[in-house]
């Protein structure tokens, strides 16, 4: 998996955000907690995902391999400054 056209590596299960934290990758996210199931409840943890329509969320979104994920984007930080779904 690619995350910000970096090769990374993450545990079988992991959701995009995990991976993106066990990489040095850092990826806003408050309603994201190790002892909670992910419901995306904030949407600050959008990402695109190349082949995937949106802005899915790294949090509820399982990394797999050849995934292309970007953190930083044009889009995204206009998906900053009003809703974006």
């Amino acid at each position: 998996m690619e995350i910000n056209h970096r090769e990374v590596s993450f545990p079988e299960g992991a959701t995009v955000l995990r991976a993106a934290e066990l990489n040095g990758v850092y990826v806003p996210a408050l309603c994201s907690h190790k002892d909670l199931t992910p419901f995306g409840g904030c949407r600050l943890c959008m990402v695109e995902i190349e082949g995937l329509r949106g802005y899915p969320l790294a949090c509820s979104t399982l990394a797999a391999t050849g995934m292309k994920v970007l953190t930083d984007t044009a889009a995204l930080r206009r998906c900053g400054r009003k809703s974006c779904n």
